[in-house]
């Protein structure tokens, strides 16, 4: 029988019978047939890092979005990104910065009255009636939960007396979060053009707001309350973010949909002390739950955290002039960690202090002294601020011109009374001297004065003159 009959599937009626004895040749042709190459692994795509020890593959799953980006909440280190800095359309995920500049600059019980303009506007809405009174604190559980587009134009109307004027602390606020490819038309994302984002800046945007109490409070809560006396109960508002609902660990933040944007979601989890934020931009508006779930899965899988120093921690001395101590303890204000692959060896950082210039007592406990910085292959990873341990005083008595003698008592240790007793001494022998000095001047002066009087009574005077 061929090779070529043997690998190609007999038709109907074409059957042929085999002798025992051939069963073991026709494995082998099989076998052939199929090729080494079925049975060997995948090969890995060019320039991809292998999986971890883990088995977790270096990749993460696809993600069905225009932009995306994952971060570490607290160091804003990237883990996967794909065109994070395009600018794009934001919808609704606009009412994070909405929400953080109503909580800064706002009194969460000021009462809000709804507004014709607000009463009016399109889109989700919290059904707010015409000249409906509420405060603050319930519209922003309105503007976050329920995605109130008629939330959103009242609290700007109530704080800033405009939707524009509110547009221009949205974009102050921007600048000075160093969102370089953000711009705000409006407080809910139904702008056009001109009301755009990306995903990079949306994401440290939300690390900002997710520091705020507040804010974590409001975007973390799946179901409020509130009253309602005109329907003589209460008006119960659910969160629309999915993810809050079906993610485990799941924090926040904020979903949003137009036809222009697509889907919209910013999300945060946390699990064994690691917080991430994710961001998609331009997503298939149903689907961006579940890629946001599968990368959150593939990153909390693949990294974990190394320690780089703890909140409290004393890292140096750092010298301060004119104290009663020459030096004080600097130590972190916060955590620092660096994710790395599971089951990698520890890379190699430098570490690096930066010292504040010129610190003089009187210096309070807490004080920022410095800076400890931490680089990989020279790019800075972590920044954490450094402030003083203790609190360092001023001398009770002496003067700043004693500075120089008091630096070099402490300096002494042990010996330090000896040598104040010695710098007693030096200084008393240099007054008595400047003293003996100047009594002998005096004395001079009027020895010349009284001989000068004699020469003047004996002198030769002229007889001619008058």
């Amino acid at each position: 029988m061929p090779l070529v009959a043997l690998c190609r599937p007999g038709g109907r009626g074409n059957r042929t019978r085999v002798a025992p004895a051939r069963w073991l040749a026709v494995v082998l042709v099989l076998l052939a047939c199929l090729g080494p190459g079925d049975f060997s692994p995948p090969a890995r795509a060019a320039g991809s890092e292998p999986a971890s020890p883990e088995g977790t593959p270096a990749e993460p799953p696809p993600v069905d979005a225009r932009a995306v980006i994952l971060v570490d909440a607290l160091t804003g280190q990237v883990l996967y990104e794909r065109n994070a800095d395009e600018r794009l359309p934001m919808a609704s995920t606009t009412k994070i910065m909405t929400a953080l500049i109503a909580i800064e600059r706002g009194d969460l019980n000021q009462v809000i009255t709804t507004s014709e303009k607000a009463w009016g506007v399109e889109g989700s809405s919290l059904y707010l009636s015409l000249g409906e009174r509420r405060t603050l604190r319930e519209l922003l559980y309105g503007l976050m939960l329920r995605s109130g587009n008629d939330a959103a134009v009242a609290i700007a109307e109530g704080l800033a007396g405009s939707v524009e004027g509110f547009a221009l602390w949205m974009n102050r606020r921007a600048a000075e979060l160093g969102l370089r490819n953000t711009h705000f038309t409006d407080p809910h994302g139904l702008g056009g053009p001109e009301h755009y984002t990306s995903a990079r800046d949306l994401a440290t945007l939300t690390r900002v707001a997710m520091r705020n109490p507040v804010f974590r409070d409001i975007v973390g809560t799946r179901e409020y309350r509130m009253p309602w006396p005109e329907k003589g109960g209460e008006r119960v508002l659910y969160n629309h973010n999915k993810f809050l609902w079906r993610y485990e660990g799941a924090t926040g933040v904020k979903n949003g949909y137009t036809t222009a944007a697509r889907g919209a979601l910013v999300a945060s989890a946390q699990r064994d002390g690691v917080e991430l934020i994710a961001v998609v931009l331009a997503a298939h508006p149903t689907a961006m739950y579940r890629d946001v779930a599968q990368l959150m899965d593939w990153a909390y899988a693949r990294f974990e955290p190394l320690t780089l120093v703890t909140a409290g921690e004393t890292v140096g001395e750092v010298a301060v002039a004119g104290g009663d101590r020459v030096s004080v303890s600097a130590r972190a204000t916060q955590d620092a960690r660096l994710l790395v692959v599971r089951g990698s060896e520890r890379p190699a950082l430098e570490r690096r202090v930066e010292w504040r210039p010129g610190l003089r007592a009187p210096l309070p406990a807490g004080a920022r002294v410095g800076t400890l910085l931490f680089l990989r292959d020279g790019e800075e990873v972590a920044r954490v601020p450094l402030v003083s341990g203790s609190a360092v005083a001023a001398p009770a008595g002496g003067g700043p011109w004693l500075a120089p003698f008091r630096g070099l008592l402490r300096a002494a240790g042990t010996n330090g009374v000896a040598l104040a007793i010695g710098l007693l001494l030096v200084a008393g022998t240099a007054a008595w001297g400047a003293a003996r000095r100047a009594r002998e001047r005096r004395r001079w002066r009027r020895r010349v004065t009284e001989l000068d009087s004699l020469w003047y009574a004996l002198r030769f005077r002229d007889p001619r003159a008058g």
